[in-house]
């Protein structure tokens, strides 16, 4: 006996009669899901073409989608569901309309975006990113048709496509202190979301080590391709451990890494929601940032595949078989993949005022939600908790839908998606306020693909800078309408060109809508930056400091520089200076110029002044300072020196002893700052104790002395060195020096050569050569120096223990891990190990 529900009205019976001729199926109850007794989209128009043959009426897909099951449609096309959600629908538009305004105003949940970087199809960095947007670039690899069986016997072609992105193997592994070994075990989605995260923090101008409060990061990736690689080359290469492939590849590890690496100590979340996670991400961290959980907060996600996958296209499935993703064109055919990463960084609008920030736009409110049961399937979206959704976030951000002027929609280029979509906008859109002009829609997804985990972040980043730069770009492959969808019923107009934007009386306001498969949704509203506040002209000198990890990168982010300096005229000197000295991680290879205004700037940095470049290798941190002053100290001049963040241990004037300069020169690297012609300093370096690791500073310009002071690698407090009021600004990114690290077929994670690696004729090799092989191999480095330290060579604790328990197979003795800490060098361990084994020996001689 059947337990479905059988038909009632008479509408109800003719669709029954519908489905079961459409699913070719004997029997349907009213409460069945079209989707879940065997329905998809295809045979969605079969349906809706049978309702016009035997009703007269022509639902939408976007309404069949929505009333999925025999009763709901009935319903609807009855009219009762219909007039109820119309009802409905006024009393929320009624009650919005009174709880809102146009939002002008600045307010304490107000949110500043401070930084953004990203990698995405044909753009390395943010700018590029822009100016392919506004220029209508389609960054899309396309490759050689391909041919599929279709049903009744014949074949179907498709393109083949998917946003790619260039060498994303290539990694700064020196960087971020990883060895070759490690750098090949972790999956390039990752690495790459490293390296943007650097992007991001000091494109807003913060160093986390110097950082007073908590950095937190929300992210999420993809699935990850990289594991099953890593599971294949562990059959292969039994160094590869299980925690190797948990931490290097799984998305648990992901924001964790980054905090690790870039010292943040506020939260560290990973974040998953399908094609809704970045967005997710940026929600949860505006979060953590009003309820004080953190100070500043990244968000974002990354979703990479290597080796490149392109989609299958199959039929009634979701990928474009031209090739071609076109959001709310009539011919839309589908989506198709991309790859990309995406960070954003996150703060207070009224500390980032405060703090002089460089604000790109103002985050005003954001809301996430799930579709929940009411939509057509699981993977299926709905309408309802989008409207919810988009309504819950213009709450948050106190505006009305007529005070938005441009909609950043999911937009993937489905046939059905774009118009459900659609319809939910138009439900929350048609408040019934007039409108000078429409709200411009659009997708990025037609520029770059659907990137996925970083699709949302995609959409953010695309309409932060749009409403930062006052253009709309173009919504690329957009020629007619989708049929499907009401363009009538709201106040939508798709972007096909670049559009400048000014709404009259409003500021630039915009959504931004993520959905994932699952029923994930999130909207945020951003608007326009505040504009910076008046400021005294400063025509000081200004000292500029650039470090780097190595000297090839600490030249090219000279040059680097030195370009952005000669594109960018609006940037002020002090800026730019200011930006340098407290926005940026130090490292050991360091360079400084005190310059007087921008041409001057742009002169020494392009080498025209040599003498004026200061470049040096020797920064250390924990140097002690001396200052060396004339028979009569300037109280004031001391006062001012330690106010620039010096902390001396000792003064010596030119009446004393020798005792006292050994005693200085005894300790090592000592600084000694000379303050009023002393003349001291010529003593110090005559005297048989001073060394080359030992340096005097004589103070003639105050900022140069700042910068050897600097370059020695002592700290100093830039903010008492400006005397106007300073901004961070905008400057290009760190030069990763990249190498290439990608597991391949027949490759390994550690190639030593057969002729030289450990293996059974290890006994009839010295003890210091097997050590030294095991480093190589433990390191991924093709050599080391028998001096260096494990560690420094970027050796851990977990590399050591491997280390370790191979030397035990390979040598008659037993090591504890410690150990290593204490003769952390090839030769140090291979005495100690030799030591170990003469002992052993002894005592079953």
């Amino acid at each position: 006996m059947s337990t479905r529900q059988p038909p009632v009205t008479q509408t109800e019976r003719i669709l029954a009669e519908i489905w079961c001729d459409v699913l070719e199926v004997d029997e349907v109850g009213v409460l069945d899901n079209f989707f879940e007794a065997g329905g998809y989209s295809m045979l969605m128009q079969l349906v809706r073409e049978q309702i016009a043959q035997r009703t007269g009426i022509r639902p939408t897909l976007t309404e069949l989608f929505t009333h999925a099951t025999i009763r709901s449609c009935a319903a609807f096309l009855d009219g009762s569901a219909q007039e109820q959600e119309s009802v409905a629908v006024v009393r929320e538009r009624v009650e919005s309309s009174e709880s809102a305004d146009s939002g002008t105003g600045r307010r304490e949940t107000d949110i500043a975006v401070i930084g953004l970087a990203c990698r995405f199809p044909d753009a390395a960095n943010v700018d590029q990113f822009w100016s392919n947007l506004v220029s209508g670039v389609d960054s899309v690899s396309r490759f050689p048709p391909k041919s599929i069986p279709s049903p009744g016997g014949r074949t179907r072609q498709y393109v083949p496509a998917r946003g790619l992105l260039e060498a994303p193997e290539w990694f700064d592994a020196g960087y971020f202190g990883y060895t070759p070994r490690e750098a090949l075990l972790i999956d390039p989605q990752h690495r790459v979301l490293l390296e943007c995260a650097v992007e991001a923090i000091e494109g807003a101008g913060y160093d986390p080590d110097r950082f007073p409060g908590q950095i937190g990061i929300y992210a999420g990736c993809s699935l990850s391709a990289y594991t099953e690689i890593l599971r294949a080359k562990q059959q292969e290469d039994g160094s590869i451990t299980e925690w190797d492939i948990l931490t290097g590849s799984t998305s648990d590890y992901l924001a964790s890494r980054v905090a690790y690496k870039l010292g943040l100590r506020g939260p560290a979340a990973n974040v998953q929601a399908a094609c809704a996670t970045s967005l997710y991400a940026v929600h949860l961290a505006a979060r953590a940032v009003l309820t004080g959980e953190c100070d500043i907060a990244l968000a974002g996600g990354t979703s990479v595949r290597l080796p490149a996958k392109l989609d299958n296209y199959r039929v009634g499935g979701i990928t474009s078989p031209t090739g071609t993703c076109r959001p709310f064109d009539a011919a839309a055919d589908g989506v198709i993949g991309g790859e990309g990463c995406g960070i954003t960084v996150l703060k207070r609008l009224s500390e980032a005022i405060a703090d002089g920030d460089h604000i790109h736009a103002v985050l005003r409110g954001s809301a996430v939600n799930n579709d929940g049961r009411d939509r057509a399937g699981f993977t299926a979206p709905g309408v309802r908790g989008q409207v919810e959704v988009i309504r819950a976030a213009h709450s948050a951000a106190g505006v009305t839908p007529s005070s938005i002027t441009y909609v950043e929609a999911h937009g993937t280029g489905t046939r059905v998606g774009d118009p459900i979509e659609a319809a939910g906008l138009n439900q929350v859109f048609a408040d019934g306020k007039p409108r000078e002009h429409p709200c411009l829609l659009g997708s990025v997804k037609g520029n770059i693909g659907h990137t996925d985990a970083a699709a949302g972040i995609a959409g953010f980043i695309k309409t932060v800078l749009a409403v930062e730069r006052g253009t709309i770009p173009p919504s690329l492959h957009y020629s007619e309408p989708n049929p499907d969808i009401d363009f009538a019923a709201g106040p939508f107009a798709v972007a096909t060109e670049p559009t400048p934007w000014a709404p009259t009386g409003l500021p630039r306001r915009a959504g931004v809508t993520a959905r994932g498969l699952g029923g994930g949704n999130a909207h945020v509203v951003l608007e326009q930056p505040p504009s910076p506040p008046p400021r005294a002209d400063a025509v000081d000198d200004q000292v500029l400091v650039l470090s780097a990890h190595t000297p090839a990168a600490l030249d090219e982010l000279t040059a680097r520089l030195t370009g952005w300096l000669t594109d960018h005229a609006e940037l002020e000197l002090r800026d730019v200076a200011w930006t340098l000295q407290v926005g940026r991680r130090l490292h050991g290879h360091r360079r400084y110029a005190v310059v007087r205004d921008r041409q001057d700037a742009l002169r020494v940095l392009a080498g025209d002044a040599p003498e004026r470049l200061v470049t040096g290798d020797h920064a250390r941190d924990g140097r002690a300072v001396a200052l060396l002053m004339p028979d009569t100290a300037d109280v004031a001049e001391m006062r001012r020196w330690k106010a620039l963040g010096l902390d001396p241990d000792l003064t010596l004037t030119p009446d004393c002893g020798d005792a006292e300069i050994r005693s200085a020169l005894d300790t090592p690297g000592r600084v000694f700052l000379e303050i009023g012609g002393s003349r001291l300093s010529e003593r110090l370096r005559e005297h048989p104790r001073w060394t080359p690791e030992h340096i005097a500073i004589t103070v003639t310009d105050p900022l140069a002395a700042l910068g050897e002071l600097w370059l020695a690698g002592l700290p100093v407090d830039w903010a008492a060195a400006h005397t106007t009021q300073v901004m961070r600004v905008p400057l290009p990114g760190y030069p990763f020096q990249r190498q290439r690290y990608l597991l391949e077929a027949g490759s390994a994670a550690q190639p030593p050569s057969p002729a030289s690696a450990p293996g059974p004729d290890t006994e009839q090799r010295n003890t210091e050569e097997t050590v030294s092989l095991l480093f190589t191999e433990m390191l991924g480095l093709p050599n080391v120096d028998p001096e260096d330290s494990f560690f420094d060579l970027g050796g851990d604790s977990l590399v050591a223990t491997d280390l370790v328990g191979k030397l035990e197979q390979l040598l008659p003795v037993d090591l504890d891990v410690r150990e290593m800490y204490l003769a952390p060098s090839v030769r140090e361990l291979t005495a100690l190990l030799e030591e170990r084994m003469r002992d052993e020996a002894g005592r079953h001689g």
